[in-house]
This record gives C-alpha cells, structure tokens and sequence, in this order.
C-alpha cells in the first residue's frame, strides 16, 4: 500500500513478502540525479521486529531486489530516450 509518493524523488509504501504472510515492513524509496547523471537509489526497510528482518532475508529478497532494479534501471533508460534528458 503507498502511502506517500512525491514525484520524482521519493515512494513511502508498506509492503508484505511472499514467503513471510502477515509480516509487513515501511519501504522508503528516494531517487535522484547525480553529477554523472545517473540515477541514485536509496532504500530504507524498517520491520516490526528483527526475526522479520532475518526472515525477509531468508526468503530470497536480495535476488528480487536486484531483479527489481534491473528491471527500474531498464525503465529510466527507456523514459531517459524519450525524454532526451
């Protein structure tokens, strides 16, 4: 669920993974442009606990997350083409 979202920097939404049903964590995303002109992603996770944690960590989030940015890294660069940045 989104709970805030302010364009184009930052994306506040709750989020429950697949393997660990009814454990919710607080997703913070902020992006923004660099010097180099690429795009920098910061992430912030907060759970209810540190067993939640562990177990997101357990459940393979890491490769879902960098499946994830691969596919965002795609995005930009396609929105980027567009738009001539």
């Amino acid at each position: 669920m989104y709970h805030d979202i302010t364009p184009p920097h930052r994306i506040v939404a709750t989020f429950e993974y697949e393997g660990m049903p009814g454990h919710v964590s607080l997703e913070t995303v902020t992006l923004w442009e660099n010097e180099a002109g690429t795009t920098r992603y910061v992430g912030i996770s907060v759970f209810q606990s540190v067993a939640d944690r562990d177990g997101m960590v357990q459940s393979g989030m890491e490769e879902g997350a960098r499946e994830g940015m691969s596919r965002l890294a795609e995005v930009i660069r396609v929105l980027r083409e567009r738009t001539e940045w």
